[in-house]
């Protein structure tokens, strides 16, 4: 279920983003437009039953509904040079009380809630979620994650827009600012750009 706070956080993410680019009178057309969006899109999207499932099939739709409106005034082209800001500005968005960056930063809290959003994920176990396969910390590894089902590519490329898909993942990128102290985050493939998984890892940097 999509819902009125989800849209409009999402709108206050891509407000500034619209109002860069166009006057007053073409921003509102495009945020009415995306406003729109949802109600189609939610017809579409899969209901979960883990509610991490939900969590991560959120950025897909804001996403989603944000590009179908920019595709009204703007070529694809042009329209897709307007996904990355709005990705970061929505993984800033998810850090924005102290409690949600302190707990990321803390390394026992991080670690203990990264792994409840596995083991629930996996339970789950939905055809249309994420899957994925946990590496403990290991040496200097504080723990890696392969993702080896994606609901995000799925959905996409069923709702015809899969080439949103990578710009959501390197939006992982720009939220290692809040990771612990000392850790590092590494990818070096992702499904959505033709990759087996997703292999995230986290390193200690024992510099």
């Amino acid at each position: 279920m999509i819902t009125n706070t989800q849209i409009q956080r999402a709108i206050r993410f891509a407000t500034p983003i619209v109002a860069s680019r166009f006057d007053n009178q073409k921003t509102e057309i495009i945020i009415s437009a995306m406003k729109a969006n949802y109600q189609e899109i939610g017809v579409e999207a899969p209901e979960f039953r883990s509610a991490f499932n939900q969590m991560t099939l959120k950025i897909a739709v804001d996403v989603l509904a944000f590009y179908r409106a920019l595709l009204t005034e703007l070529p694809k082209s042009e329209a897709l040079e307007l996904i990355h800001p709005f990705v970061n500005n929505w993984m800033d968005g998810q850090f924005d009380c102290w409690i949600a960056r302190f707990g990321y930063a803390n390394r026992a809290i991080h670690l203990l809630y990264r792994r409840r959003w596995f083991d629930d994920v996996n339970r789950a176990d939905e055809p249309d979620g994420q899957k994925f396969e946990f590496l403990p910390p290991s040496g200097n590894l504080f723990y890696g994650v392969n993702v080896i089902r994606c609901g995000l590519v799925k959905f996409l490329t069923k709702m015809g827009a899969a080439e949103l898909t990578p710009y959501i993942c390197r939006g992982d990128f720009h939220i290692q600012k809040y990771l612990p102290k000392g850790i590092m985050f590494k990818r070096t493939q992702v499904i959505a750009e033709g990759g087996d998984c997703c292999d995230f890892r986290y390193y200690v940097d024992e510099q």
